[in-house]
């Protein structure tokens, strides 16, 4: 039998730059460690590592540029500075863990009775691959082109390609499709799952899911009914394996005292509800909304209160809405997937002429699974509100179109996912977000992350391609990615 020596810890993204190319011989090689690699612990890592990472990079940021919230202390990420933002977090525990899964998988040697009792190796290698598609959008959504394919082969490669946006998709809605074909619901599921406890049939559903999104995300360049984007939304859309439309299909994160939300680890006076989150869900802001939306009292820690104005230096939050409990402390679960996104991604195909179903259907669907997913994880009742709600929203397709309603509802469901209702705003303009007053770049929302520090120097080459594929081609954070040009 092979065996197979891995350093869980250690950090196999070295080839972003991170680290200096020494070699260590055997050094961290552990005489005394387990000879069998657990696979289980390896998926488990980086699941909770993903959904742990904290701090303004890793999570605030996104919710200032989509003005969930503002900030009245430290302001600088709320008026755009021009700063440089790691990626570290996503590559080192998180892929490259996912990717010691696959490669042990794929080695039929390793399939001892030890490996299969921690799943069926089709299955880990094919859950593996879908949530390495869910860490992989985020990261070239935030950045634009970045190491993907070498990215996770060479640990001495210190210069990996930067791939192209293009190919990323390309790549990421092939992968999903291969993965789900891959899933087997007759063989033993990934224990190290966390998400689904191996539940390999919601993970095809999770699978169609995340390729509904990927295409949408394409829909500026790609916006015809006959076009890839739409081809790869159909696909997914009629595939005998569905799509998450029930609750009990969602994907959420649940904490624990050893695995906690990571709002909890931040600093909650520093950050405020906007007023124009607050005004747009009570019906009084610049949405097209105007009805009192009940999903303010699961947002927010005290409906009565007006939230504090975006984007001014001097701000303050005496008196002022906070980001409610519910959400922001050390267990309260976090979304990933919801049936509500789905069913308001569903509405957006049919606005675009890419499905048959009728957009307006979906939206009702997708606005009262909001109300009934924030019910069911956070113990409040709103849900008795949802179909006024819907119906006005409905309503609201006819005199302010349907693109608007759609993306504001999106914006609105999303909370508090800042970094896909950032990518939605992103495609669509909507809401029509107005940027901060006292801004420190060059006067419009940032539209990107700026590549790390460390690239232009180690990594120069791959760095320079990355940049001018953006739009304009300079390293700021209003340079456009390309599915955003």
């Amino acid at each position: 039998m092979k065996k197979i020596k891995y350093l869980i810890l250690t950090s196999l993204l070295i080839a972003i730059g991170a680290c200096e190319n020494v070699d260590f011989g055997d050094t961290n090689v552990n005489p005394n460690g387990a000879a069998d690699p657990n696979t289980s612990s390896l998926m488990a890592g980086a699941m909770s590592r993903y959904s742990t990472i904290t701090g303004r990079d890793g999570l605030l940021k996104p919710t200032l540029y989509v003005q969930y919230q503002s900030q009245v202390t430290y302001v600088d990420e709320m008026l755009y500075n021009e700063a440089a933002v790691s990626w570290y977090s996503y590559y080192v525990q998180t892929l490259s863990n996912l990717q010691l899964v696959i490669d042990i998988n794929s080695d039929v040697e390793n399939h001892n009775t030890i490996l299969l009792s921690q799943g069926a190796p089709e299955n880990q290698i094919a859950v593996s691959e879908i949530f390495k598609t869910i860490i992989f959008k985020r990261i070239t959504d935030s950045w634009g082109d970045i190491p993907y394919s070498e990215a996770l082969k060479d640990k001495e490669n210190l210069s990996p390609l930067y791939d192209s946006q293009s190919s990323i998709y390309e790549s990421m809605l092939a992968q999903l499709k291969t993965s789900r074909d891959n899933l087997d619901d007759s063989k033993l599921g990934p224990t190290g799952d966390i998400i689904f406890g191996g539940n390999v049939t919601q993970w095809k559903k999770m699978a169609n899911s995340l390729i509904l999104q990927l295409s949408l995300q394409l829909s500026k360049k790609y916006p015809s009914a006959s076009g890839i984007a739409a081809a790869a939304f159909n696909e997914a859309l009629n595939d005998p394996s569905g799509v998450i439309e029930d609750i009990s299909d969602e994907a959420w994160f649940i904490y624990n005292e050893d695995f906690q939300n990571p709002y909890s680890a931040n600093r909650k006076p520093d950050y405020f509800l906007s007023q124009e989150f607050t005004d747009a869900l009570k019906g009084i802001g610049t949405t097209s909304n105007t009805l009192l939306d009940s999903r303010i009292n699961v947002y927010s820690d005290d409906p009565s209160k007006d939230g504090v104005p975006y984007g001014y230096a001097n701000g303050s939050g005496a008196g002022k809405a906070s980001m409610s409990d519910y959400i922001w402390t050390e267990l309260a679960p976090l979304p990933l997937m919801t049936a509500a996104y789905t069913y308001l991604n569903r509405a957006d195909a049919a606005n675009l002429g890419w499905t048959t179903e009728d957009a307006a259907d979906m939206l009702k669907m997708g606005v009262e699974k909001s109300y009934e997913t924030l019910d069911a994880h956070y113990g409040t009742s709103i849900s008795a509100s949802a179909t006024a709600y819907a119906t006005s929203r409905v309503a609201d397709m006819t005199t302010y179109g349907a693109t608007r309603v759609i993306a504001e509802e999106k914006w609105v469901t999303l909370f508090p996912n800042g970094f896909d209702a950032w990518s939605e705003w992103r495609r669509t303009d909507f809401p029509a977000l107005v940027p901060a007053t006292d801004f420190f770049n060059d006067g419009q929302i940032p539209r990107r992350y700026n590549y790390p520090t460390e690239e232009n120097s180690l990594n120069k080459a791959n760095y320079d391609s990355g940049v001018a594929a953006l739009l304009p081609a300079t390293d700021k954070n209003t340079s456009r990615v390309w599915w955003d040009q």
